[in-house]
């Protein structure tokens, strides 16, 4: 107990950086949650309007994502550094938050109105989310620290699930009828409090590591909006894409499966419940184990856990013990599929620094982050489209190949996915002790080139 109560205050950086994500997640979990809900039944908006206005949006998110990653470049090489640009764009951001929740207060008549709301949303929040993301390989720069900062990220990201889940989306809908306009509008603004003091705590408490301070870019330093596309990132970018796309498929299916397979609805927030309380404990899980096992093991690991939790489902019938105890050994095997990636993209940045002798942070987290939302939407849109091929009709039986490609959604696209993660996780050499030798050889050589740089 000891020490792990010392390795605690030896990491209060860390967690004090990861606090960010509560205050993130809260933001940005709550849109996506209640979003759909708030357009359609409390502003009106036919839903096929409202499929347009969303796919419009995330192609405006694509732009903002990348244009947030030269933002951040742009002030790290003019000396304002990532924490600064994340305490400044803090307040445009949860104002941003209580303009959405303040729609049906506002009452907007406008689709058009709405859509500037919600992209004016999404640029506010990139412009925190990337240098935050990009924080990662500054405040730490051993493999093993961050290893441990994804985890303490991700127990703060599932916290804040956990909040959305048992307060908010009972909020929404309370006594059976949706929360009124003022309501809406004082949430807005008491969650918009708890995301600035969240990120302005993760600013201020995220002290970078390995002499890179925010001043010692060299101003002259060139911006790019992307990574060196080598063999090394493409790999990555598979994984990105296997966790975009195909691991979300099981929860964005539970309604379904709840709903017309296992014909009881509210099974689904139980099941989703168990998946986020087994996330923080796969979190605790994947913190102990990545002081002694490399990060792309443990992610490989994760990705086999979840599967045969998946597969267990699967065959688990209408036994609800069975079902449950899947629910939570794949929460596990999830907190580390979604934790791990970012420790191995930190440590990406220096084998990319190692090769090409150019350190492009912001762009390659900026360019993660894209791949992540473009296979997000892909599988709302895969889902979508499949269920709408085989004839799916809400609120009636299904017929059997619905039945089946509802199955086939939730269950195989999960495991495939994960097969392709670990087939591709075999030839990501980037552990523990070769990225200490490439920390050592990139510190030589800026040592090498600040030596030439000096007057004689």
């Amino acid at each position: 107990m000891g020490r792990y109560l010392d390795r605690m205050k030896t990491d209060r950086h860390l967690i004090g950086y990861s606090s960010g994500n509560f205050g993130k997640n809260l933001m940005l979990g709550s849109v996506d949650v209640t979003l759909l809900f708030l357009l359609t039944d409390l502003l009106g908006i036919d839903p096929q309007s409202v499929s347009l206005l969303m796919l419009l949006v995330f192609g405006a998110d694509l732009v903002l994502d990348l244009g947030a990653g030269w933002l951040a470049a742009w002030a790290q090489n003019r000396g304002t550094g990532y924490r600064r640009l994340i305490a400044l764009g803090t307040l445009p951001c949860a104002a941003a938050f209580v303009l959405i929740y303040s729609l049906p207060l506002l009452g907007p008549r406008s689709v058009v109105a709405i859509a500037l709301v919600i992209v004016f949303f999404r640029a506010a929040y990139a412009v925190i989310d990337v240098p935050h993301n990009s924080l990662l390989a500054r405040v730490a720069t051993d493999s093993r620290a961050r290893g441990r900062a994804s985890g303490y990220r991700t127990v703060f990201s599932s916290a804040a699930s956990a909040l959305i889940a048992t307060v908010l989306v009972p909020f929404m809908v309370t006594a059976g009828q949706p929360a009124t306009a003022g309501q809406l509008s004082r949430l807005g603004v008491v969650g918009g409090m708890v995301f600035c003091a969240a990120m302005w705590f993760a600013a201020w408490s995220a002290q970078e590591e390995g002499g890179r301070g925010e001043r010692q870019v060299r101003p002259s330093a060139r911006i790019v909006i992307l990574p060196k596309l080598d063999r090394l990132f493409g790999a990555f970018a598979i994984v990105a894409l296997v966790t975009g796309f195909a691991t979300p498929v099981f929860s964005k299916m539970m309604l379904y499966i709840s709903t017309y397979v296992l014909k009881e609805p509210g099974f689904a927030g139980r099941i989703l419940l168990t998946i986020t309380l087994g996330q923080l404990a796969g979190a605790a899980l994947w913190i102990f184990l990545v002081r002694s096992r490399d990060k792309t093991v443990l992610l490989a690991a994760s990705h086999g856990m979840a599967g045969c939790g998946v597969w267990l489902f699967s065959i688990a019938g209408e036994h609800t013990w069975w079902l449950t105890a899947s629910a939570a050994l794949i929460g596990v095997g999830f907190g580390g599929v979604f934790m791990l990636p970012w420790g191995i993209l930190a440590d990406m940045t220096d084998f990319a620094e190692f090769r090409h002798g150019e350190r492009r942070e912001t762009a390659t987290f900026a360019t993660v982050l894209v791949l992540l939302k473009a296979g997000g939407v892909g599988s709302a849109v895969a889902i979508g489209w499949t269920l709408g091929k085989l004839g799916y009709v809400p609120g009636v039986a299904q017929s059997d190949a619905v039945i089946q490609g509802m199955k086939l959604l939730a269950f195989g696209v999960p495991i495939l996915g994960s097969l392709i993660a670990i087939a591709t996780l075999r030839r990501l050499a980037v552990g523990h002790e070769v990225h200490a030798r490439v920390v050592r050889a990139n510190l030589e050589r800026q040592r090498r080139l600040a030596a030439a740089s000096r007057p004689v």
